[in-house]
């Protein structure tokens, strides 16, 4: 093969393998922030330092997102970021179109978590039962007193839903 087809195979084939090359890149960045994030919130750091680590993490998250669109894992990984940063608007402004897109209970705990932040209770007590909903084991992180109250809600409107009393899930 002459030189001018090697360098064209060379290229094409580099050219084939961009996307993924990005895309391994955006799930080192991931797995990088996913392990600030347990350095911070595991307690390992402590102070400044663990606020550095959470800002980091979301700085690779944000990075992230653009490459792995459509994937829920840097929207969580970026919502507890900003959760952990007390940076609730934001946190919301990030969770609501990626749970239009997909609802993922998550993303919907996270939500909740938010909105708690802003102090909107109600809309925080929304999301949690709907998280509840799809996914009682979900709310295992929510204080026991949140709990119990959440799951005798779900059953109660599983019960709705049997006797054909409730015609959709619970509103977010």
């Amino acid at each position: 093969m002459n030189w001018p087809l090697r360098a064209l195979a060379v290229a094409l084939a580099a050219a084939a393998l961009w996307p993924e090359l990005q895309r391994y890149r955006a799930e080192w960045w991931l797995g990088e922030a996913d392990a600030r994030l347990e350095a911070a919130f595991g307690g390992t750091l402590k102070g400044g330092a663990a606020l550095s680590s959470t800002a980091d993490a979301l700085q690779l998250t944000q990075q992230a997102m653009p490459v792995l669109s459509g994937d829920p894992r840097p929207v969580q990984a970026g919502s507890v970021a900003l959760l952990l940063l007390h940076r609730g608007g934001e946190a919301i402004a990030l969770l609501e179109p990626a749970i239009a897109k997909g609802e993922r209970p998550e993303l919907t705990l996270n939500l909740g978590r938010a909105r708690g932040i802003n102090g909107d209770e109600k809309g925080a007590d929304a999301a949690f039962l709907r998280t509840a909903w799809a996914n009682p084991a979900a709310i295992v992180t929510l204080p026991k007193t949140m709990r119990g109250p959440l799951l005798e809600r779900v059953k109660e409107l599983e019960l709705q839903l049997h006797e054909g009393r409730l015609q959709q899930p619970p509103p977010l």
